[in-house]
């Protein structure tokens, strides 16, 4: 699936900047038109102010000069000097005020060559006259007629400065007008190209967006050969319709195959599946009958031992017995089926002999012991129930000092190992006989007033019978016991980790 390195957002930003970035460029530039015709006018501002200066100043020294020829007062020929120096200075900033190749730079230059005549001149003048010279006043005369002359050139210049100051400013107002009237142009343009963007954009996502809102609903009302999607956007729509058009041809062939498989399957198993099915019932329903039997005995056992504690007691424990009894009680009646795993099982046991433990207190002491593989391992419920059952009633009970219960639970080579043992008063030759003939079906035969056999051959020929519909062929149960030392218990069974009842009825075979 081709991924676009352009995302939705991305092409959002980058439009958007880049209308952004020609507004600020347009801006900029009528800003730096205004900027510029600002800086124009500014600097010819200047130079009518030097020109205008010069032109004051030289028109001043004139008349101080004049009065200065008439009355000769000493302190006035220091301010003429200072006046004449500065005219001098300023009188060579003229070349720079005028443009090389206007008019008036032709004046400005004329004006400068007589104001560099003019000045030795007037200072010669003003020497004569301090010292008494009669023909001071005649040199005055000749240097007074060339500063008028310099005074025309420096009207002129000054006019034609401002003639071509004001065309000039005309011409940067027209060009920044213009580029005012360009900036407002762009702004308007980028708005339009802005909402016309926005408005394909909506659309270009919204159109493939309902496209696959609409497959998708003729997929949920089953409608399965849906046209594949187009969105060739180049982003993340293009890869959600990729996606959907991927799964919505997944989950065709998906279907398709089943259907394939289910009218194969039903051809092949056709005429067997009823016949499959009717002997699983009767297994089924042979199974849970005889685990039946196991339920009103053990329930008996169990509320008769409340009984006695509640009698003997004040009721400190009732509780507690009442809790354990109630946990065995929904153990017994869980709906999970016939089947409950062997860490559920292991979990009901403990509950057991915490109920046992205070009725027996210090004479009843346990164990149990388990691989944690094992855990989740499906055994028939009550597969060990019967047995510690009997290893407490049969086993511990009859014995003074009391006794110790072990149960073991591993995996080993696929199969379920389970071990029961306890170190109670054993059984001899003649009743270990009859358990095992229980155990190996057939029906037992218990001796009248025979305290040991009590419901023991029942509940092993229950276990066995149990353990022979749902393994046949492929469980093993095994019987081991001394008089005074204690009897042990061994059940290997195939492993098998599923709770659907039909599933695993091959797995429990062996086949």
């Amino acid at each position: 699936m081709r991924h676009s390195p352009f995302s939705l957002r991305g092409k959002i930003l980058g439009f958007y900047g880049a209308t952004l970035a020609i507004v600020l460029a347009l801006e900029i530039l009528a800003q730096n038109a205004a900027l510029k015709a600002g800086s124009e006018f500014e600097a010819r501002l200047e130079r009518y102010h030097a020109i205008q200066g010069l032109r004051t100043g030289l028109s001043d020294f004139r008349g101080l000069s004049e009065l200065y020829m008439r009355e000769r007062m000493p302190e006035q020929l220091r301010d003429l000097y200072a006046a004449l120096d500065g005219l001098g200075r300023d009188s060579t900033k003229l070349p720079s005020l005028a443009d090389p190749e206007s008019d008036a730079f032709f004046e400005a230059r004329a004006a400068l060559r007589g104001l560099e005549t003019w000045a030795p001149m007037a200072r010669s003048a003003m020497g004569m006259r301090a010292s008494g010279e009669a023909a001071s006043y005649a040199e005055w005369l000749k240097a007074d007629r060339l500063a008028s002359y310099v005074d025309g050139y420096l009207g002129r210049l000054l006019s034609l400065s401002l003639a071509e100051g004001a065309r000039n400013y005309r011409a940067s107002s027209q060009r920044s007008l213009e580029y005012r009237r360009l900036a407002l142009a762009g702004i308007g343009g980028a708005g339009t190209l802005a909402f016309l963007f926005a408005a394909l954009f909506a659309y270009s996502v919204s159109a493939p967006i309902g496209r696959l809102a609409e497959a998708a609903r003729r997929i949920a009302a089953g409608d399965l050969q849906v046209e594949p999607v187009e969105a060739k956007t180049g982003d993340e729509i293009e890869v959600l319709a990729q996606g959907f058009n991927a799964m919505s041809a997944s989950i065709r062939a998906m279907v398709e195959g089943l259907q394939e498989k289910a009218a194969l399957e039903r051809l092949l198993h056709e005429e067997t599946l009823s016949h499959a099915l009717m002997g699983k019932a009767l297994r089924e329903a042979q199974f849970m009958n005889l685990q039946d039997h196991i339920r009103p005995h053990f329930l008996f056992n169990a509320l008769n031992t409340i009984a006695r504690s509640a009698l003997f007691e004040e009721a400190p424990e009732t509780e507690s017995l009442a809790l354990s009894l109630g946990k065995l009680l929904r153990y017994s009646l869980a709906e999970g089926g016939s089947f409950a795993t062997v860490g559920e099982e292991l979990q009901a046991l403990r509950e057991y002999l915490s109920f046992q433990s205070i009725r027996f207190g210090p004479r009843l002491s346990w164990k149990i012991l388990s691989d944690p593989a094992i855990e989740d391992v499906l055994i028939p419920r009550f597969t060990l129930q019967p047995i510690v059952e009997n290893a407490v009633r049969h086993g511990i009970e009859p014995k003074v000092e009391g006794g110790r219960v072990l149960i073991h639970a591993r995996l080993r080579e696929g199969r379920a190992r389970l071990v029961v043992a306890d170190s109670g008063v054993g059984m001899d030759w003649a009743l270990l006989a009859r358990l095992r003939a229980a155990a190996a079906g057939s029906p037992p035969q218990p001796e009248p007033g025979a305290v040991a056999g009590g419901g023991g051959g029942i509940g092993m020929a229950n276990l066995e019978a149990r353990l022979a519909f749902r393994y046949p062929g492929t469980s093993r149960l095994s019987i081991v016991s001394r008089p005074g030392l204690g009897t042990l218990v061994r059940i290997s069974l195939p492993a098998a980790a599923s709770r659907d009842p039909l599933v695993p009825e091959e797995a429990l075979h062996g086949n």
